[in-house]
């Protein structure tokens, strides 16, 4: 059995399945192009330094000890042969893999949308080197920008453009606007009132996920912040040095990041497949391919419709993760001639917050906001980052962030001569 992807499905259905290795009695592979698990809410807090980067990740091999794990790209998937094909990032050798029974959680990949420019320009906030990246991005242009005399030349360098108005852009706007003006302290060269955090959507409100009054206290504290909300602004394309949007209106900046949309990877998208109009793999109740009962998906590449609203489950972590139980479940029950049982699940609350000490929130249909929103958020999220040792570690990142300064150095890659990697080939 070869499990595909270590993200909020694949490792459910992995560390399920582990507990059960003998039960079962198959041999249980799991393939990541990272050795870690990445927990994605808290990537915002890594990018402005809150959080010590390695304090939301788990390493696959310390959470799932009783299956063979492979640090390997997925590079294709022959489903006439039964082989996934791999490379090895160390040595670039590709090799197939065998499977009798396969589970693909392959998660998915920023949407550009076709946008002219975007895809060069912009930055992405999927995984943890984009996190890094933005940090060390937003603290290089301010210690540009404090080098810089005259105002046209310093507005870009402090200006930054977030994009998407969902759960994933109001966070990381709120986040990042709270470090760069905490960076201005560092900077007396720096005129404060340059400093913007643009935040544009394209819809008529943001997160549109909640109810309208929540919708408009976000943009209230939002904007009480000193962030500029773009509602009903479309990004026509993006520059090295400007966003364009649709009407003509330009925004000098070195900054765009791109939270507006999600698609399969590539490598699903090429499966021949019954697939959804997002390009999803539409599966049955029990998460198992409609054009192959041997192939279960799970995630954010799958599609299933969920019968109370019938609209397909939307591709969320918190969806993620149950989809990711029941299709383990279900896995056990055909191998073991058990009963399958069809997935149903109706979301327990979402949040979101706005920066420091404020969030909104949805729990069991109770709505919250403010204060006790934003301590929810961290409450609920600490409990959901595995290991013990790890929720202490942000715990006390969290306690040394209200008592002392933020560290502002820049993480630069190390990179070896050209030629100094031995030749594995």
């Amino acid at each position: 059995m070869v499990i595909l992807g270590g993200g909020y499905a694949g490792m459910t259905i992995a560390r399920f399945l582990e507990k059960r290795a003998d039960k079962i009695g198959w041999e249980i592979v799991l393939i990541n192009r990272d050795n870690f698990f990445l927990f994605t809410p808290m990537l915002g807090e890594v990018a402005t330094g809150s959080i010590e980067t390695r304090h939301i990740i788990n390493p696959i091999r310390q959470l799932c000890r009783r299956i063979r794990f492979e640090e390997r790209e997925v590079l294709d998937i022959n489903t006439r042969k039964k082989v996934v094909k791999v490379r090895q990032e160390a040595t670039g050798r590709e090799e197939g893999v065998a499977y009798d029974k396969l589970i693909i959680a392959l998660g998915s990949t920023t949407n550009f949308f076709n946008i002219p420019g975007l895809n060069e320009n912009a930055i992405t906030m999927k995984g943890l080197g984009d996190a890094i990246y933005v940090r060390n991005h937003i603290i290089s242009l301010f210690e540009q920008a404090d080098t810089e005399k005259y105002p046209q030349i310093q507005a870009p360098l402090v200006t930054f453009v977030v994009v998407g108005g969902g759960f994933a852009g109001v966070e990381l706007a709120g986040e990042l606007n709270d470090f760069a003006h905490y960076l201005r302290k560092f900077y007396p060269f720096i005129n404060g009132s340059l400093i913007r955090v643009v935040l544009l959507e394209a819809a008529s409100r943001l997160l549109l996920e909640v109810g309208e009054d929540l919708a408009g206290f976000a943009l209230q504290t939002l904007k009480e912040k000193g962030m500029e909300v773009r509602l009903s602004a479309r990004v026509k394309e993006a520059r090295p040095d400007r966003v364009i949007l649709e009407g003509g209106e330009e925004i000098l900046t070195r900054t765009l990041i791109w939270t507006a949309g999600v698609v399969p990877q590539p490598v699903v998208s090429a499966l021949p497949f019954q697939k959804d109009k997002r390009g999803r793999i539409l599966v049955n109740e029990y998460f198992q391919s409609l054009d192959d009962p041997d192939i279960w998906v799970a995630g954010d590449c799958s599609s299933l419709t969920d019968p109370r609203t019938g609209q397909p489950y939307p591709p969320t972590a918190q969806h993620a993760l149950r989809q990711g139980k029941r299709a383990a479940r279900n896995i056990l029950a055909e191998i073991t001639a058990g009963k399958k049982k069809p997935f149903r699940y109706q979301m327990l609350g979402q949040m979101a917050m706005l920066g420091r000490r404020s969030g909104v929130a949805i729990v069991l249909g109770f709505r919250v906001k403010g204060f006790w929103a934003w301590w929810l958020w961290r409450t609920y999220y600490l409990f959901r980052l595995p290991r013990l040792a790890k929720k202490l570690r942000v715990m006390l990142d969290w306690t040394i962030d209200l008592f002392f300064e933020r560290d502002i150095a820049q993480l630069k890659p190390y990179h070896h001569r050209p030629g100094a990697q031995a030749d594995f080939n």
